[in-house]
């Protein structure tokens, strides 16, 4: 039995009734694990609360590493021609990220 993946994100990507992406998402295959977010008169409720914060503590990990790459190497944008020179350029990205990281754990 293959389980789907799982798609982190923030209460930014679940749209309105317009934008079903969650529908979307389970089409293609992903488990949408999007947080929640209260309006007004309807807050969250204890379990929707230990959900999302369940949801942030494994987004923040990956979202902390992506914001570091940003910040160190600029622009996001990729100007490549073709999918193996991308997939070769963001590989050397994620290299000098992990080169950084080990030697700042070394110290």
């Amino acid at each position: 039995m293959k389980f789907p993946q799982k798609f982190f994100a923030d209460s930014a990507y679940l749209g309105s009734e317009r934008n079903p992406i969650q529908d979307d998402l389970k089409e293609r295959g992903f488990s949408p694990q999007i947080c929640e977010k209260g309006v007004r008169n309807q807050p969250l409720t204890p379990l929707q609360h230990l959900w999302n914060r369940v949801k942030s503590r494994i987004r923040c990990r990956v979202e902390h590493v992506f914001g570091e790459q940003k910040k160190r190497m600029g622009d996001e944008t990729l100007r490549t021609i073709g999918g193996q020179r991308a997939r070769f350029w963001i590989e050397m990205r994620n290299l000098a990220a992990n080169i950084r990281r080990a030697m700042c754990l070394l110290k």
